[in-house]
């Protein structure tokens, strides 16, 4: 029996070891040592031949860390037979490689996997193999760092446009005819900055709406809000994409006024309000899927949900920012 079949019988029919947790992006220690933990805790009441997956969500993807086989017994097969003609029939090797996986949450994302030594090795000597899962993991998490950058460039790349827009159109208003649309009256010198304002919270829109989206399609569909919240996997994974949204959210502005005038001061002031802002917004967002929970005469509205939590959290974002530049 090759390794290919003992892997086969081994996966037939059992359970996978399963862990997770989310990679904050701004907790780079923080991250490495759930990891640590989660990976110590499984070789210590575990085997090494146990099929196990362990997934760290990431803002743009989520990295796996697992057996080779696991998702696709032809990845292994193909290992195999690579490993046979490059060390020859007579190598006789029947653990199981450990593959770290990167699959980023982008249209044209490729999918990045690199073996990491065994899961034999893993529970042989764990200090020296965590070092080498560490370092892909670390690397995968900077590619994701960078998609969230690019992701922001690019919203806020639209924003220009959207200002101009925005801009152009008051212009021809006149002043009594801006009071009546906007209910208060804008300045022709405020133009600018208002107009500012507007794109921005036209693109953080675009993040919300798109975060509602997701789970409107890949978490509700026709089901219940109830029991989305009831199955634990949901219920992570909306809290999960509640966390991203504020990530995409905090990043449009801090990415947005990066190189500005005391851009490097401006960008650890945002950091440093980041702490309370998403302690009160994972309270908001609960206590709004309670409320949601207590009414069962009215299917939730996702693209409010989102809304009422994540409006707020960007009009004090550019509220800290004209604060901090005036």
């Amino acid at each position: 029996m090759d390794i290919q079949e003992k892997l086969a019988a081994k996966y037939d029919n059992i359970a996978i070891y399963t862990a997770g947790f989310y990679a904050d992006p701004e907790d780079e220690l923080g991250t490495r040592s759930k990891l640590s933990e989660t990976l110590k805790s499984f070789t210590m009441n575990q085997h090494a031949d146990t099929p196990f997956s362990l997934q760290i969500m990431t803002t743009n993807g989520e990295i796996n860390v697992m057996p080779l086989g696991l998702l696709s017994l032809d990845e292994l097969k193909a290992y195999e037979t690579k490993r046979r003609e490059e060390a020859g029939l007579s190598a006789d090797d029947d653990s199981i490689p450990l593959v770290v996986q990167f699959a980023p949450h982008t249209e044209k994302g490729q999918v990045q996997k690199q073996i990491v030594d065994s899961t034999q090795a893993l529970f042989a000597d764990f200090n020296t193999q965590f070092a080498k899962i560490w370092a892909v993991v670390k690397a995968d998490l900077q590619v994701n760092q960078n998609l969230l950058v690019t992701m922001e460039r690019d919203l806020i790349a639209d924003s220009v446009d959207v200002q101009s827009e925005y801009q152009n159109n008051f212009k021809m208003m006149d002043a009594a005819t801006r009071k009546s649309k906007l209910g208060f009256e804008l300045a022709d010198e405020d133009l600018g900055h208002f107009s500012a304002y507007m794109a921005d919270m036209h693109e953080i829109q675009a993040i919300v709406l798109s975060a509602a989206a997701f789970v409107k399609h890949e978490l509700l569909g026709d089901d219940l809000f109830a029991q989305v919240m009831n199955d634990k996997v949901s219920r992570n994974t909306l809290f999960w994409v509640l966390d991203n949204t504020f990530y995409e959210t905090l990043y449009y502005f801090i990415e947005k006024n990066r190189e500005t005038t005391n851009g490097d001061k401006l960008v650890k002031h945002l950091h440093h309000q980041k702490k309370l802002l998403i302690i009160n917004m994972r309270n908001d967002a609960y206590q709004r899927a309670q409320a949601a929970l207590d009414d069962t005469t009215t299917r939730i509205d996702m693209d409010k949900y989102f809304s009422d939590i994540f409006v707020p959290i960007a009009e004090q974002l550019a509220r800290e920012v004209d604060q901090f530049q005036d």
